[in-house]
């Protein structure tokens, strides 16, 4: 069951995770981590535990690091972000880009792969980027057989 919430230290980039993060670009571009949608407001008591970061560092950090991922799968993470971000439709995006709806689907799915594969556990540390690039990874899929054309 997909979840409607995930806090900054339950992220580990599965495919699920991935969809949403991307769904909450703007917010996190804005500096701020979606909101849980609940009546409940948590309000601290006895001792108070402070951040050397500032409050929007975790949000920032997260969203550099979807998008540098969206951005290395080129014209197929644009296609991603189109489907998760702003709602479009393999057939409006197949009409747009001059492609079959199939083809659409299956750059949608190699770029989720990618953006949902590699280090996770230090997604908001820089130094540790993924190093294999889209093309290399679109070549393993091939050579292992996964993700077929239709």
């Amino acid at each position: 069951m997909a979840k409607d919430f995930y806090s900054p230290w339950e992220l580990h980039f599965t495919r699920q995770q991935v969809r949403w993060v991307i769904q909450q670009l703007t917010t996190l571009r804005d500096g701020d981590w979606p909101a849980e949608a609940s009546d409940y407001i948590d309000i601290p008591i006895g001792k108070k535990t402070t951040s050397h970061k500032a409050p929007f560092i975790t949000a920032a950090d997260c969203y550099i690091e979807i998008t540098d991922r969206l951005e290395r799968c080129g014209k197929d993470g644009l296609i991603l972000l189109a489907i998760e971000c702003w709602g479009e439709s393999d057939t409006s995006l197949a009409k747009y880009l001059d492609m079959p709806e199939w083809s659409v689907r299956k750059r949608y799915k190699r770029a989720l792969l990618y953006v949902a594969s590699g280090p996770a556990r230090r997604w908001h540390d820089t130094k540790k980027r993924k190093g294999k690039t889209y093309q290399e990874f679109k070549s393993r899929l091939k050579s292992d057989g996964k993700l077929g054309v239709k």
